[in-house]
């Protein structure tokens, strides 16, 4: 569950961090599509497009301008959880699957990789790059033993520095590292 939480805030926290554009389809979203519930147990869906992100980005700008700013670059944010049961864990785990299949078939790259049998954990994150070292989209996929299945995405223009600032604001050690950052900003810290 502390997983689930914590990938959820990830995901919000990277709609506090990028920049919407007027795009249909952007290069960064990916579809999931629906998934097959457990008669028994939860699904949480969670779809924040832009017309509310613009609007968190109006609130926050007067307390906190950098997270407006956050905001303002971030297209979509989707959040799926789906608990699994023997109903419909095998859907779940075909979904993964295939998910990233096409991810990996479309040019994203996986950055993370983790498969723990002992734990039945399997996550893998993806990302799609785009110019001038922002990221387009950001993909996470969790199957947590049988128990839940997680898919995340997040739109926009995500710069590496914001990453930092998301990693210090969620106390996210990978994401708060100092070489979490352009060159640009490398450049002037030398």
């Amino acid at each position: 569950m502390k997983n689930l939480i914590r990938c959820s805030l990830v995901a919000a926290s990277l709609a506090l961090a990028c920049q919407v554009h007027a795009k249909e389809t952007s290069a960064g979203q990916v579809d999931f599509a629906s998934f097959l519930p457990n008669p028994d147990g939860q699904l949480v869906e969670v779809k924040v497009e832009s017309g509310l992100l613009k609007f968190a980005a109006k609130v926050a700008a007067a307390r906190e301008p950098e997270a407006a700013e956050i905001i303002r670059n971030i297209e979509s944010v989707r959040v799926n959880v789906v608990e699994l049961s023997e109903a419909n864990v095998a859907d779940a785990t075909a979904k993964i699957t295939s998910v990233r299949t096409q991810l990996e078939a479309a040019g994203w790259a996986p950055t993370v990789k983790v498969r723990d049998p002992k734990k039945g954990e399997d996550v893998a994150i993806y990302i799609k790059s785009g110019a001038d070292d922002a990221i387009e989209g950001i993909v996470v996929t969790v199957l947590e033993d049988g128990k839940q299945a997680v898919f995340v995405n997040v739109v926009g223009n995500i710069r590496p520095e914001q990453l930092g600032e998301i990693g210090k604001r969620l106390d996210i050690p990978v994401l708060k590292r100092p070489e979490v950052k352009t060159a640009a900003v490398a450049d002037t810290q030398t």
